[in-house]
């Protein structure tokens, strides 16, 4: 069933997936039957000791076979694949694992982008959940899905972070993920920050970190296992501008 259209907004953009997927399918099917077809025409030819036809025949066949395994370990082809619509009011995603909510509907982001290798793509993943418990997972089968899920964690972190605020400046212990915030500074694990020790809270190098100033120890926590990161760092300058201005 399609999302309302008064629910969502406006449709803003859309992440088709189904594109993406049709070209890696048409890549395989010309790639597989190509290699194959090579493999008998090799054999032969090398059984009888014409290496100029023969090794060559072997050498595409092999080419060939390789990039439809680097095609198919990239891509991941899908059978169903996703489609990711970006509304004024919401997101809609249809396909395996798909759902329609508001941006007010949506308590939580967590980040995840996990490198193919050294120097290789990073494969991003978002984990989004709705306040009735249900979750989105907005993966790389979605084109773009960085540039998707960075406008989710926005929309969510805009929402969150004055509830947040609220609740510090009405002296709340506010928890995100490993982390405490409060009026007097930041912690985690049983080891605080006054915010006149805090220097930066940053998202880098797949960690979420509270840089002290020196003489003092860092706060860090993986980004991947930390639900609204974003928030936190969010959350964090604007306590620490809040105590500097009093």
């Amino acid at each position: 069933m399609a999302p309302s259209r008064d629910r969502l907004g406006e449709p803003v953009r859309i992440f088709d997936g189904r594109a993406a997927a049709r070209r890696t399918w048409a890549w395989l099917a010309l790639l597989c039957p190509a290699s194959a077809a090579l493999v008998p025409a090799a054999v032969a030819y090398l059984h009888d000791r014409v290496w100029w036809v023969g090794v060559p025949a072997l050498l595409l066949s092999m080419g060939y076979a390789a990039a439809a395994g680097w095609i198919a370990g990239r891509d991941r082809p899908r059978v169903r694949a996703r489609v990711a619509v970006l509304h004024t009011g919401g997101l809609a995603v249809t396909g395996p694992g798909g759902g329609a909510h508001t941006w007010d509907e949506l308590v939580s982001v967590t980040v995840a982008g996990v490198p193919d290798g050294p120097g290789g793509r990073v494969r991003w993943c978002f984990t989004v959940v709705a306040d009735d418990g249900s979750v989105l997972r907005l993966g790389d089968d979605i084109p773009d899905v960085r540039t998707l899920g960075v406008a989710v964690a926005q929309e969510v972190t805009a929402r969150i972070v004055p509830r947040h605020l609220a609740a510090v400046k009405a002296g709340e212990t506010v928890r995100i993920g490993p982390f405490t915030v409060d009026l007097d500074g930041v912690g985690k694990d049983g080891e605080r920050l006054p915010w006149s020790t805090v220097q930066d809270v940053v998202i880098e190098g797949g960690l979420v970190t509270v840089h002290a100033r020196p003489g003092r120890a860092d706060l860090a926590a993986v980004a991947s296992r930390m639900p609204d990161a974003l928030a936190f760092s969010v959350l964090c300058h604007q306590v620490r501008d809040l105590v500097e201005d009093f």
